[in-house]
């Protein structure tokens, strides 16, 4: 039915699914949310530890031990090899590649159809307000300022 302004909206619902850490792996995560039954998904949203990593040189910036230095399926995306079936945002966690994600402070499209949020960010999706804190609470380091300037090294 129509309001009384005259406009006649109806609400939709939102389909959204909710990753924790990434770590790179979007080919399982989308194989995963398209094979499952039901309704299709709008929207995924990945809560840290995404992993945009474009090459080998970015697994140099990553704050993790070698062993876990992966490129993963992010670059299939960033190259235009793949393209993302969901639209997806992501928030950085403190296992990244650091130096690309310091080129989006304030966030921006990482790959066609996935958007970070940057170091702190708001977005609206589909009439949803989506916010967003990059990076992790560590007490010792939570008063400190952030003095990262490029190039990172």
């Amino acid at each position: 039915q129509g309001s009384a302004t005259g406009t006649n909206k109806r609400k939709r619902n939102i389909r959204v699914a909710v990753q924790g850490c990434s770590h790179g792996s979007l080919d399982r995560i989308y194989a995963t949310l398209q094979a499952r039954e039901g309704p299709p998904i709008d929207l995924l949203l990945c809560c840290g530890d995404f992993q945009a990593i474009r090459n080998a040189a970015d697994l140099n910036t990553m704050a993790v031990p070698q062993k876990f230095r992966e490129i993963g399926t992010f670059w299939r995306y960033y190259s235009g090899q793949c393209r993302a079936p969901i639209p997806t945002i992501f928030i950085g966690g403190n296992h990244e590649a650091s130096a690309y994600l310091q080129e989006l402070f304030y966030g921006g499209w990482v790959a066609p159809n996935i958007y970070y949020l940057g170091a702190a960010g708001v977005v609206r999706f589909g009439g949803l307000r989506i916010g967003g804190l990059s990076g992790i609470y560590k007490s010792h380091d939570f008063s400190k300022g952030r003095y990262e300037a490029p190039p990172y090294d």
